[in-house]
């Protein structure tokens, strides 16, 4: 059985995949900023990036919510 403070480490911390999604999404940002005007090809960019950010938030609300519900307290 896992004691409380490895799921308080693993909750709170993210995963190598998270920081290669949140690399390439900064990239894509700054990809975005470089082009300096507004076309079909940003707007899709744009979409996505935020498509992504948004997974990203309900899936830590959801990592947050399952942590919650087991009674352990996060940092």
């Amino acid at each position: 059985m896992r004691n409380p403070k490895d799921i308080r480490k693993k909750e709170s911390v993210f995963s190598e995949t998270e920081i290669k999604t949140l690399q390439e999404v900064r990239e894509e940002i700054k990809t975005i900023l470089e082009v300096k005007k507004i076309n079909e090809d940003v707007l899709t960019r744009l979409s996505n990036t935020l498509t992504t950010l948004g997974t990203f938030k309900d899936n830590f609300m959801w990592r947050l919510l399952r942590a919650a519900k087991q009674n352990h307290m996060l940092d």
